[in-house]
């Protein structure tokens, strides 16, 4: 599938859902129990440091990275930096300016450092915020990666809330903002699993006056249920 799609996309059964839960319940334990010097997690060819209980680069990091197409030059905006690995690998490419946000300063600390270990300190800007709150009204990008937490759920803290978002509040926040920080035929770039809610980020961008396009797909391996559907979101 590729190109402008409807405002729907097919999505996971119940039976698969409750698979995913486990599956991500498991991931964040271990990320919260994670050792004390963290792990090393290999992403495009770096290596990069992932401290505990930060998210790591996974599959949908890798898709979504290989769908910005970066030029030199480009203003990237990494929402959601986790450890880093878009926003430092942005600015390898040569991405300038290159901004990275996150809401859990464990995943602040960690980008920072990512970007000090590849000689990136300058070149990468990493701060602390609530969605896009730490941006100034005037900043605009070229590209905004958003990897946003995926489903509509309680999370009890901030490793749980990498992959869910309480009420849908960060994405209905996000697409209620961003068109104020693109610049003139800039676009948004997320990934996104087919979960249900898929479909209301769709319907959260269409009413932004953003037109989706999938740029990528890709069904996981291994008895994973899910698809990563990679949408661009660009305005009229």
């Amino acid at each position: 599938m590729s190109g402008r799609i409807p405002l729907s996309l097919p999505v996971l059964s119940q039976q698969d859902m409750r698979r995913v839960s486990a599956r991500q319940e498991a991931e964040q334990m271990i990320w919260r129990d994670a050792p004390g010097s963290g792990s090393t997690a290999h992403f495009q060819g770096q290596a990069l440091v992932v401290e505990p209980g930060v998210f790591p680069p996974k599959a949908d990091s890798r898709l979504l990275y290989e769908a910005l197409d970066l030029a030199p030059g480009t203003a990237l905006l990494d929402m959601g930096t986790g450890s880093g690995a878009l926003a430092v690998l942005g600015a390898l490419a040569g991405a300038r300016p290159v901004v990275a946000l996150d809401i859990n300063p464990a995943a602040v600390r960690n980008a920072k450092l990512n970007a000090r270990r590849l000689k990136l300190g300058a070149a990468v800007e990493v701060r602390l915020s609530d969605g896009l709150a730490a941006l100034r009204p005037d900043e605009r990008f070229d590209v905004i990666a958003a990897n946003l937490p995926g489903r509509n759920q309680p999370a009890a803290d901030l490793v749980a809330a990498a992959q869910w978002d309480s009420g849908f509040k960060t994405h209905k926040a996000f697409f209620a903002q961003a068109a104020n920080h693109l610049v003139p035929g800039g676009r948004v770039v997320m990934v996104k699993a087919n979960y249900p809610e898929i479909n209301e980020a769709l319907a959260l961008a269409e009413a932004a006056g953003f037109t989706p396009e999938v740029l990528a797909e890709e069904a996981m391996p291994g008895g994973d249920p899910r698809t990563y559907y990679v949408l661009g979101f660009s305005r009229d």
